[in-house]
């Protein structure tokens, strides 16, 4: 349960804010999880409860929407500004983005490990572990037979049938944006959306203000009102079942997530240079690793699933 010894810290909120904005870059990045990023910077546990309990919990109803709109305020306004800076970011510095965020998930891996104080292995255990790192790399294995289909079609298609797609496309992609290990943008891709929201997101707020409800403005709000409405209905059915699950069997959901994890590794890990390029993606490698360890060892509740 969120303490409201935490919530009631100006720090706190701020720090909720800026990883709602973490999480919001990372379920624009295709490979990287919004709910890894949970786990790195330790609130994971957390927002499971609050997405599956504020609309029933009368006596913490506000402050779960406090936490949620500081998180989902911070992704949102992340994925408005930053969805042009990434597609530059990845065009001319790709490999050192992604490292940054191979360093973060890595770090994260003994955070989530504490996160539980009987984490003996069992049988049951395992399978959850193995069944975490196989699911990933299915997933990857089924991107890469699906090649490079539909990337660049950024044409939009505002149809009724078309709105109802990206209205599904997005309580998929939610479903899998809340699942450590799993991308949401990914699932985008598979569904062969992506690049149209992509080229929707990007530059959005500077289009507004100079061309004003123009008819590609429409089209571009629309879509993303769409997907924004599958988004919400995605996230509120699954973190249920999340937040069931990590209630009734803490560990294994653990180790599964563990396995979702380290499963990512292998579905967004590039290969290595040994160029300037490559010295440059080892030391944002390695700031991604001090980045999740420190502010994941700094979360108010670390041991939430003992209770």
């Amino acid at each position: 349960m969120i303490g409201p010894k935490y919530m009631s810290k100006p720090s706190y909120e701020i720090r909720l804010f800026l990883i709602g904005a973490a999480m919001g870059v990372a379920n624009i990045i295709p490979g990287v999880s919004g709910g890894t990023i949970a786990v790195v910077f330790g609130i994971y546990e957390d927002l499971m409860n609050t997405l599956g309990h504020f609309l029933t919990d009368k006596v913490n109803r506000w402050k779960h929407i406090k936490f949620l709109t500081l998180i989902f305020s911070g992704s949102l306004l992340a994925i408005v500004s930053l969805a042009r800076a990434l597609s530059w970011s990845f065009e001319y510095y790709p490999l050192p983005t992604v490292y940054f965020f191979l360093g973060l998930i890595i770090g994260s891996i003994p955070v989530v490990y504490k996160s539980h104080a009987e984490m003996k292995i069992t049988s049951a255990r395992l399978i959850s572990f193995v069944s975490g790192i196989l699911l990933v790399i299915v997933l990857a294995l089924f991107q890469e037979a699906g090649g490079e289909r539909g990337a660049g079609a950024t044409t939009l298609n505002v149809g009724l049938l078309s709105l109802l797609y990206y209205l599904f496309s997005g309580a998929i992609a939610a479903s899998a944006m809340i699942v450590p290990g799993v991308s949401g943008s990914f699932m985008l891709i598979l569904l062969g959306v992506y690049w149209q929201v992509l080229g929707a997101l990007s530059g959005l707020t500077a289009s507004l203000l100079s061309e004003g409800l123009s008819p590609l403005m429409i089209e571009r709000l629309l879509v993303l009102g769409a997907l924004g409405i599958g988004v919400v209905t995605g996230i509120l059915l699954f973190s249920k079942i999340m937040s069931w699950a990590l209630r009734r069997y803490p560990a294994s959901t653990m180790y599964l997530i563990l396995g979702l994890i380290i499963g990512s590794i292998y579905q967004i890990y590039p290969g290595f240079e040994f160029t300037l390029r490559g010295l440059y993606a080892t030391i944002t490698f390695i700031i991604g690793i001090i980045i999740s360890l420190k502010f994941g060892g700094e979360k108010g509740d670390k041991k939430v699933l003992e209770t």
